[in-house]
C-alpha cells in the first residue's frame, strides 16, 4: 500500500535529521528530568521504577518521575472540538510535539505513529495519540487540517492547536521548548510521552532518535495489557 511505503520511505529519509536533533533537544531535556528526579519517590513509585517500566522499549523515566502523574491540560484540536486529559482517564495515550512546516522530523513521527497504531490492530482504538503544536503562530486550524490529509493520519491522532500562552505552559509541564521562529530547520523537542490508563508517565522515546513503529506498538500493548 502506498500508506505502507510513505511509512518505510519517511523511517529512511529522516533518520539523519533526527540525529542532528539530539544535541539540543536531548541536553534541554536531560537537564530538566534531572533536575526533577532529584525528589525522592515514595514505594510504590520504586516498585514501579524497578519492575513495570522494565518491560519497555522506551527509555526508562528517573525515579521520581515514573508513575508521576502526567500533567494535565486542555485543549483544541484543528476542528474545533475540545481535548481534555482528564477525560482520557481508563485509556492508555501518546504526548508528542509536531509543526506542520516540519520538512523531516514530524512527518517521520507522524508516520511512526500511525504504523504503530496499525500494529494494535483492533486495540489501537484503545489508545489516543496527541500532537501539541510546536509553532503556535504558523499552526493555524487550516494549516493542521492540511497537514493530517497529507500524512493520512487517523482519527485518534489529535493535533492541538493554540496561542502560545496556553500551549507554553504545555511544553513547560513536559520539558519540551517550541520550534523557534527564526529558525528554517526543525529545532524542537519531539520526544513521545507514553501515559497508562491511571494518568501517569510511564516511558518516553526521546526526541532525535530514531524509533521503530513496532517498539511503540509493544510499549502500548503493555499499558493496554494493565486493568490498574
Amino acid at each position: 500500500m502506498l500508506s505502507d511505503r510513505l511509512g518505510a520511505d519517511a523511517l529512511t529519509r529522516g533518520r539523519l535529521a533526527r540525529l542532528l536533533l539530539v544535541g539540543a533537544t536531548a541536553l534541554a531535556a536531560v537537564t530538566s528530568l534531572a533536575l526533577l528526579a532529584a525528589s525522592a519517590p515514595g514505594p510504590d513509585d520504586d516498585r514501579l521504577t524497578r519492575s513495570a517500566t522494565s518491560a519497555f522499549r522506551a527509555g526508562e523515566l528517573p525515579r521520581g518521575i515514573a508513575g508521576a502523574r502526567a500533567p494535565g491540560f486542555a485543549l483544541r484540536d484543528a476542528y474545533g472540538d475540545r481535548v481534555d486529559t482528564s477525560t482520557l482517564a481508563g485509556r492508555p495515550y501518546v504526548v508528542t510535539f509536531l509543526y506542520t512546516d516540519c520538512r523531516d522530523v514530524c512527518p517521520l513521527i507522524a508516520q511512526e505513529l500511525k504504523l504503530a497504531l496499525r500494529q494494535l490492530g483492533a486495540r489501537g482504538r484503545e489508545v489516543s495519540m496527541l500532537a501539541v503544536t510546536a509553532d503556535p503562530e504558523g499552526d493555524t486550524p487550516a494549516a493542521v487540517r492540511a497537514w493530517l490529509r497529507r500524512q493520512r493520519m487517523p482519527d485518534s491522532f489529535r493535533y492541538l492547536v493554540g496561542d502560545r500562552r496556553e500551549v507554553e505552559g504545555v511544553w513547560r509541564a513536559h520539558y519540551a521548548a517550541g520550534q523557534p521562529r527564526d529558525r528554517a530547520e526543525s529545532a524542537h523537542s519531539a520526544s513521545i510521552w507514553l501515559v497508562d490508563r491511571r494518568g501517569r508517565w510511564r516511558a518516553k522515546f526521546s526526541g532525535g532518535l530514531p524509533v521503530a513503529p513496532a517498539d511503540i506498538a509493544h510499549d502500548l500493548r503493555l499499558l493496554l495489557d494493565e486493568r490498574s
